[in-house]
């Protein structure tokens, strides 16, 4: 389960950039980071950047 303060990726078109989720909203299903939000897209599983398709930019969870 997401939480804030906890580390994370942003991904996009191969480029890789750390980040921290800054806040958790709707139950977990949307994480705010780096000022962004990223939701849970039902279709694949993944939290993507709102607006953009379920292939867009997207969060990967840091292993603790």
């Amino acid at each position: 389960m997401p939480y804030a303060g906890m580390p994370v990726r942003v991904v996009h078109l191969g480029a890789v950039e750390p980040a921290v989720i800054e806040e958790v909203r709707d139950d977990g299903r949307t994480l705010l980071v780096a000022g962004e939000c990223f939701t849970l897209r039902r279709v694949n599983g993944r939290f993507v950047r709102e607006g953009e398709p379920p292939y867009g930019t997207r969060l990967a969870f840091e292993r603790e």
